[in-house]
């Protein structure tokens, strides 16, 4: 009789990422962003429109990816993504990844107008 192999156990992810970076090195809290932004109006905007060159994350074993694409699968398209005052995602990288995979051509989204006081400054060079 052939053992059975182990059972990887994925731990609960959070439900929001602790802080954002923005562009200059300024970082904020996704939820006081996301708590700022809630009164602002939802729209329809292209994926192709979003930059979707930064490396939000770190790792790079399976683990970590296991833990993401878990995250992308789990997501709720029905909840607007976050983009800052320069149109950057702040908040909703797996979602996003999770439209382009089912093929999507747009997302929910709110976008901030101005730029909230950092929570902590980029340090000085």
């Amino acid at each position: 009789m052939a053992a059975k192999p182990p059972r990887v156990r994925l731990h609960d992810p959070e439900p929001l990422q602790d802080y954002y970076q923005d562009k200059d090195g300024d970082q904020y809290s996704v939820a006081r962003l996301c708590d700022d932004a809630r009164s602002l109006s939802v729209f329809e905007v292209p994926l192709a429109a979003l930059s979707l060159s930064s490396h939000p994350w770190t790792g790079d074993n399976m683990l970590c990816l296991a833990l993401h694409v878990k995250k992308c699968m789990e997501a709720d398209l029905s909840f607007p993504v976050l983009l800052d005052w320069n149109g950057d995602i702040a908040d909703g990288r797996h979602r996003i990844l999770k439209a382009i995979a089912l093929g999507k051509r747009t997302i929910k989204a709110r976008r901030m107008t101005w730029k909230p006081v950092p929570d902590k400054l980029a340090p000085a060079e």
